[in-house]
């Protein structure tokens, strides 16, 4: 069971955060349009729900004494189609106006600490996957397909990425949580550490589940540049937390496959 939280509905676009709102010790921003689309028109709207929203949380929360560190969320499309494994210290080559945004709001955050003494960091993720989330995403969409004996349209899935469980996941911003002294003014990759191709994920779940689904590899086109090994360094990571970090994604995989 979950603890009892207090819950407060704003737009964090168009409103502004009231100041009798209590001041966390923590801010985790988790707001953003997530898309991997290369269409320009999304720029309005990316910029609304990415950028608009830090600003706000900023001029909230800037005086705040009681504030110890607030999580922005970048993302490791930011790194683009550069040479893996990446690390926080690369120069980003942002190959949509997703990652655009995001490298856009990366570069806001380090100017707050920078300038203003904020106490922020950035948090660049490998691509999440878990229970709960968007169908249309890559392994809901494949495990959904080959559940129902329905054919797969994708790429040839040569590229690989960086996969981490969300469970994973959370553990490793509960670790940055506790050593949020190490983290001001950060960029750090948490991720993996490895890469996998996405035909690997699909032959591994089709074997999993016994399903009888045509695979048609090439029936779309990779994207515009597309990033063909995005694997991010986590060494930040494990210097940072005091550990020696290991995520077991085969094993998540195949439990997730179980659910």
């Amino acid at each position: 069971s979950y603890p009892s939280i207090e819950t407060t509905e704003l737009d964090l676009v168009s409103q502004r955060i009231p100041q009798d709102m209590p001041s966390p010790d923590y801010i985790i921003n988790l707001a953003s349009v997530v898309t991997a689309e290369r269409n320009m028109s999304l720029f309005d709207e990316l910029i609304s729900s990415n950028l608009k929203i830090l600003l706000n949380l900023y001029e909230r929360f800037k005086e705040e004494s009681s504030l110890k560190l607030f999580i922005q969320f970048g993302s490791s499309e930011e790194y683009g189609s550069e040479q893996s494994p990446f690390r926080e210290e690369d120069r980003e080559c942002p190959n949509s106006p997703y990652a655009l945004v995001k490298q856009l709001t990366t570069n806001t955050s380090m100017m707050l600490y920078r300038n203003y003494g904020f106490p922020i960091m950035v948090v660049r993720p490998g691509n999440l996957f878990g229970p709960l989330q968007n169908k249309d995403k890559f392994i809901p969409y494949v495990v959904g397909q080959l559940r129902s004996g329905l054919p797969l349209n994708v790429s040839p899935c040569e590229q690989k990425r960086d996969f981490i469980y969300v469970d994973d996941f959370s553990c490793a911003i509960e670790s940055l949580l506790q050593n949020y002294f190490k983290c001001l003014g950060e960029i750090v990759n948490v991720s993996s550490g490895e890469s996998i191709s996405l035909k690997q994920i699909i032959e591994h779940c089709k074997a999993s589940l016994h399903s009888s689904s045509d695979v048609n590899y090439g029936a779309l086109p990779y994207r515009e540049n597309e990033a063909m090994d995005l694997k991010c360094s986590i060494a930040k990571l494990s210097s940072i937390t005091g550990c020696n970090i290991h995520f077991d994604n085969e094993k998540r995989l195949t439990d997730y496959l179980k659910q």
